[in-house]
Parts: C-alpha cells; structure tokens; sequence
C-alpha cells in the first residue's frame, strides 16, 4: 500500500551537514546522536546537495534466441558527489590535497596547502540531512576516499568550490555506507499481524503478513520453538514438526503473536 508521507526530500540538517574525522574514530550508529570533538565539520555545500552513486556493473548472459539467464556482478562501486564550498576550511583543505600537504598556523592566521600526487588519505565520514515531517537521515562512510575531484575554477562572480567524488571502500563487514533514520518525535507506530492463529502442515509452509504504521516498516520475526515452526524475515512460517510454538513479529517496540499449530 503507497503512503504519500513516505515521500520525502532531504535538505541539511544544519549549515554544515557533512563531517570528517581520522578512519578509524568511533562511528554513530543512529541517525540523531550528538557526533564527538573528533568530526570536523565540513561546512557549505552547493546546492546540488549530494548525490549517492551505487549502481552495479553487471554482464547479462543471454541463452540462445536471447533470453537473459543469468546476471553477472562484476563489481559494486558506491560513491558519492559533494562540492565543498568553504575553501577556506582545513578540513576540506586537507580531504582535497591530504592531511600532510596542510599546514595550518593559527597563531600567524594563515594556511600553506602544497598539491603533488600523494595518495589520498581515508577519512571517515557522516552526512546529515533532516527529511519531511520533522525526521531525521544519517549517512555514515566508514572508509571514505577522494577518488575524483572537478576543476577547480576561481572566478569573480562564483564561489570557489571543489567537487569531489569519495569512494567508499568496504569496512571489516564488507560494508561501504550505513544509513540511519530516526521519525519525529510523536510520530505514530502501529504493528499488526493478519491471523493471531495458524494451522500449518508438517513440511508445509504459510504466510503472515505484518502491516505497519509508517507503512512498509521492516518487521524482525522469530519464533518460540524452531524445532516446531520456523519464520523467515518475510513472515513465512515453515512447519517443522507436530507441536505448537509462537511466532512472534517487533516493530518499534510493538510486539504482536501468532500462535501456530503443527499438524
């Protein structure tokens, strides 16, 4: 079912929306908790906001008379295209040209920036943006990389900007990015499930379907006896063997029964 508050545009949490700090640093795993002294903001994007590239490169190959049987990965990449507008930052200084071609005299106020083909240090780094209705979006890059970076143009009638694309390379769990979201305050959660009943054969399966407020909610299912009856995270449940067990689906702190007889 389509629910027309689902849609959303995602504008900057604040003025300075994207934040950097050396790979490695603790990484936040919610979408609204206070981010630590170790990540400096990044400052003004353009307003062409960013823009996540994570399309596959695949081979499609084809059976003879030309249907397609099978997709090939052949590889994965996520990136993502930010223009920095604050070229005066030494965070940005130093994500453009490296940590070490930055030197920064606070007492003097000034900055010495040398660009040379060091390799391009790894940052982590977070995006934060507000969506409709009051709720909030966290992109977390645990391993970010300048991969790209646009011409740089100085001109009297446009900001200086660098356009930078960072690669985002797979962290221990082979993951490139986490994204997290957080509803506003006072925002209405529902859980139900389509039979508080079921009867099910041994060997046979049968679904329950959950329906949520926001709707299309992921559901976390489980079950009392998987000796007895199984569920996979869709709600199917498998009857295992003659018996009786609970399954059991949890969304946003709702929790809702089914009970289940094996025949």
């Amino acid at each position: 079912m389509s629910d027309v508050s689902n849609v959303s545009t995602g504008k900057p949490k604040v003025a300075g929306a994207v934040y950097r700090a050396p790979k490695g640093t603790a990484l936040p795993t919610d979408a609204a908790s206070t981010l630590s002294s170790a990540w400096a903001s990044m400052g003004y994007i353009s307003e062409d906001g960013v823009t996540n590239s994570n399309s596959p490169d695949t081979d499609k190959i084809k059976a003879w008379g030309g249907q397609v049987v099978l997709v090939v990965t052949n590889e994965k990449s996520d990136s993502f295209q930010i223009t920095f507008l604050e070229s005066l930052n030494p965070a940005v200084l130093e994500t453009v040209y490296g940590s070490a071609n930055v030197t920064v005299d606070a007492l003097n106020g000034t900055i010495s920036v040398v660009g040379n083909n060091a390799e391009p240090d790894e940052f982590s780094y977070v995006i934060d943006m507000a969506m409709r209705g009051g709720a909030l979006k966290r992109v977390v890059i645990p391993d970010g990389q300048l991969s790209d970076l646009a011409d740089i143009v100085y001109k009297d009638d446009e900001a200086v900007g660098y356009g930078v694309t960072l690669e985002c390379l797979p962290d221990n769990s082979g993951n490139q990015h986490y994204e997290y979201i957080k509803l506003a305050a006072g925002a209405s959660f529902d859980l139900s499930l389509d039979k508080s009943t079921l009867s099910v054969a041994h060997g046979s399966t049968s679904q329950i379907t959950a329906t949520t407020t926001p709707v299309g909610m992921k559901v976390a299912w489980g079950t009392s006896d998987a000796t007895k009856a199984t569920v996979d995270q869709t709600g199917l449940v498998t009857g295992v063997a003659a018996g009786s067990a609970t399954i059991t689906a949890i969304f946003g702190g709702i929790v809702k029964a089914c009970s289940v007889t094996v025949t």
